[in-house]
């Protein structure tokens, strides 16, 4: 019998405890949730090296998957129309996890910096957006979900997971959300007619580059003067870590990079104005680089253009965000213009329905089929008729005109001499005829090119004209 325990106790001290991995979801798949109607869906989360895992649905599809060596999966779903019948998943491996009230829908990201992190009510930072009391008595919406990315900062490794929960739209739970996401959702559910889910994953005071993925700017001489300037020596002694490039990137987009949405809607350049000159090629670049983690090639890419502010250099940033819009050949992306909206003292314009409204126009008109005009209009060409210009527009139709029944303004034009001058711009129809009595032989106009104006261009649906020059000489003395 002493010899039997000696030998049992021996042979259990050989045994190496097997450990048993959880199958774990990352938040962003959680009770609540929103999927993308109508599309296969990317759910993935982690594992055991080596683990089977199953998928099923509610609705009747189901997958499997292998858990790689890094404990990693991830299963193809396919979704079904919108329906706002609670649906459930369950995901099996050595354990079960339950997902329960998810809706079907629409799923848009909300993306950037203060901007779009500006909540609808008041909180410590913001007075909230104007309306916003209207906006909260309007916001009990079950079928719409939200979900806010908690702040997260990541140096050098990519995160697997963030915090954050799916909400149920209510008065309390919109009161600290995007003012412009939320303004944005609440247009397209009610216009479609279907749940929309939100997911919004900003931060203020951030530059592009914290949201890019390391390996798009390491090789490339664009990036050498931020990737120096904002080192993280630098911004962690400064105070200011959450502007390292790629920190963002790693540890609150690459938790969710891959989560199947309809498209993005994105507010951010403010503070990029001091590291301008490459903001073109680092906004293609985000773009082009997010659609590829999300291996959605052809997602939606809207963006705002910044805002007018009167202690900003904002100039380089506009011109550049335009420029992406128009010349970049980039498809499926838009520009919000907020020109009109701006705040001369204030780098967060309380303004926010229009913004959301207008990003809304851009969805309804390119993803879902809406008869509806998305955009102000915007400068096509100009020819020389004795001392004016003659300006036509895209966007035009049924003419121009202003705001507020004034003299338009905020039109400068230029002689050989590349010098600017005030100018009275007529309108024509569709058509403006500008000139100034300083220039006699005009060469080049622009419209709204001021660090802060005023302006009052719009066409027949009341959307803001676009900034915009005629010239290609270089803004940078």
């Amino acid at each position: 019998m002493k010899v039997c325990r000696y030998i049992c106790a021996l042979l259990a001290s050989l045994v190496v405890p097997v450990a048993v991995a959880e199958v774990r979801m990352p938040s962003i798949f959680s009770d609540n949730m929103m999927l993308q109607q109508d599309a296969d869906v990317r759910i993935f989360g982690k594992a055991g090296a080596g683990e089977r895992i199953s998928v099923v649905s509610s609705w009747g599809a189901e997958s499997a998957a292998v858990a790689d060596a890094d404990g990693e999966w991830e299963v193809m779903l396919r979704s079904p129309k919108a329906t706002n019948e609670p649906q459930t998943l369950e995901v099996k491996g050595e354990n079960i996890v339950s997902i329960s009230n998810i809706l079907i829908g629409e799923v848009w990201l909300c993306t950037g910096q203060s901007n779009m992190e500006f909540p609808v009510g008041k909180d410590t930072w913001s007075k909230g957006m104007v309306g916003w009391e209207e906006e909260l008595a309007d916001s009990d919406y079950p079928d719409i979900r939200l979900f806010r990315a908690e702040h997260q900062l990541s140096l050098d490794v990519e995160k697997d997971d963030v915090a954050g929960k799916w909400l149920v739209c209510n008065a309390d739970n919109a009161d600290n959300f995007s003012a412009v996401a939320f303004v944005f959702g609440k247009r397209l559910h009610k216009e479609l007619g279907v749940p929309v889910g939100l997911v919004q994953d900003a931060w203020g005071g951030t530059i592009i580059e914290a949201w890019t993925k390391m390996s798009i700017m390491e090789d490339n001489p664009e990036y050498s003067e931020v990737l120096e300037k904002y080192s993280f020596d630098k911004m962690d002694k400064a105070g200011y870590p959450w502007k390292v490039p790629s920190i963002l990137w790693n540890g609150m987009i690459a938790p969710i990079a891959g989560f199947t949405v309809k498209g993005n809607i994105w507010y951010q350049g403010e503070s990029n104005v001091f590291v301008d000159k490459h903001y073109k090629e680092a906004l293609t670049n985000l773009i082009n680089s997010w659609r590829h983690e999300w291996k959605q090639p052809d997602m939606p890419f809207y963006f705002a253009q910044i805002a007018p502010y009167a202690n900003a250099r904002s100039l380089g940033v506009r011109d550049a965000q335009f420029q992406v819009w128009r010349k970049s050949g980039l498809k499926n992306i838009g520009m919000v213009a907020t020109v009109d909206v701006g705040d001369s003292l204030d780098l967060h314009p309380r303004h926010k329905r229009e913004v959301g409204e207008r990003f809304a126009l851009w969805a309804l008109a390119k993803q879902y089929g809406r008869d509806v005009v998305y955009s102000g209009p915007v400068f096509k060409s100009l020819e020389t008729k004795g001392s004016r210009l003659v300006l036509e527009f895209d966007y035009a139709d049924g003419g121009l005109s202003t705001s507020d029944g004034l003299a338009v303004k905020s039109f400068e034009v230029a002689g050989s001499d590349k010098e600017f001058h005030p100018a009275v711009a007529e309108i024509k129809g569709g058509r403006l005829e500008v000139y100034s009595p300083e220039v006699a032989e005009p060469v080049a106009v622009r419209y709204a090119w001021k660090d802060y104006c005023r302006v009052n261009l719009v066409n027949s649906a009341g959307l803001p004209a676009v900034p915009f020059r005629s010239d290609d000489w270089s803004i940078y003395r």
